[in-house]
């Protein structure tokens, strides 16, 4: 009986964990995107350059045309930053998930493993739930890494640049999520 509730344990663990991917993933979204194959700022999907957007070109003379918002493929890295977080996760949570229920492993090895996928899946709606704080708050994009040293927000620079304001706007909604102190948080404006 009683590994049949430990096992029913790390299920719900293990389903709570994917809901909460699923979720980061599906707010995080924008329909009709490609996923691109290069993890770095202002890359574009394989086989299309600057010049073949599709979109007519900027007019940098006139300051209300470049006042609309951008393009999905203006925020790349955005994207491909969850698309990696929830690949590391995927694999992080496949390891412990098999660790927990191996037999053969010590039952310290197993609740330690239950611990971590537990600590994941709070993680990952804790990230969730700072993203989309964030962007409530007025800020067009975030994206929000926990690990065990603290947590790094990235988020679009706003316009004017980022100022002491924003960055105690945004640490306040990761202390209030994460309870998490003011030293261990990192505010990393991008722009786009």
């Amino acid at each position: 009986m009683r590994i049949w509730k430990r096992n029913a344990v790390v299920s719900a663990i293990v389903l709570f964990v994917c809901l909460a991917l699923y979720l980061s993933w599906a707010y995080g979204r924008v329909p009709g995107e490609d996923e691109l194959d290069v993890f770095e700022p202002g890359a574009r999907p394989s086989g299309q350059s600057e010049l073949s957007t599709g979109e007519p070109a900027a007019d940098t003379n006139n300051p209300q045309a470049n006042n609309s918002s951008p393009s999905p493929e203006s925020k790349p890295y955005f994207n491909q930053a969850r698309l990696s977080r929830r690949n590391a996760r995927d694999d992080a949570l496949s390891i412990l998930s098999d660790a927990a229920a191996n037999e053969e492993a010590s039952q310290e090895i197993r609740d330690n493993a239950s611990k971590e996928i537990s600590k994941l899946a709070q993680n990952a709606v804790s990230e969730a739930n700072i993203e989309n704080l964030v962007v409530a708050k007025g800020y067009e994009e975030c994206v929000a890494f926990i690990n065990q040293d603290g947590v790094k927000i990235v988020v679009t620079e706003p316009e004017g640049g980022m100022t002491d304001v924003d960055a105690n706007i945004i640490a306040d909604i990761v202390i209030n999520e994460h309870s998490v102190m003011a030293e261990n948080i990192n505010v990393v404006p991008v722009s786009v």
